[in-house]
């Protein structure tokens, strides 16, 4: 049986980058209610999600590039590989850039300001990929099964 795991492991980078934002601005708020890099941590394991969730995608995407899909849903699958890929490098930029200014400007509350709103645009810019993925499979049908 060949099981598709792209669809299985987009949704753990989703769930964890939200959640390093909801908990990001909780510690903004509160900062006493929570360890402060709990959103750090939390944005690691979704890189190294998004990491797997890149490579499972791309194989996803040869075995939908053996069907002959219409040409406005190959332009969705390269914008939904192309917006993938972005994510998937920036959150590995952005978690590195945090780490280093975490560990140099301790003190500064600055740097949490910074980061909560590149979060903010991380999490849209997943949001944006993730509802171009659910086109795809949805709408369109990729990498659903043909039962006829």
């Amino acid at each position: 049986m060949d099981l598709p795991l792209h669809p299985f492991l987009v949704h753990f980078p989703i769930a964890f980058l939200f959640g390093a934002l909801v908990l990001h601005a909780i510690h903004l708020w509160r900062p006493n209610w929570i360890c402060r890099v709990v959103s750090l941590w939390l944005l690691g394991l979704s890189t190294i999600f998004s990491i797997f969730s890149s490579i499972s995608g791309e194989w996803e995407l040869i075995k939908a590039g053996r069907k002959a899909y219409p040409s406005e849903v190959i332009e969705l699958m390269n914008l939904h590989e192309t917006m993938g890929n972005i994510i998937t490098w920036g959150s590995i930029i952005f978690f590195i850039s945090w780490i280093y200014l975490f560990f140099n400007y301790m003190d500064d509350k600055r740097i949490d300001k910074l980061m909560f709103a590149f979060l903010f645009l991380f999490v849209g810019l997943v949001f944006f990929t993730a509802y171009l993925g659910g086109t795809l499979v949805w709408i369109h049908g990729v990498g659903t099964p043909n039962l006829i």
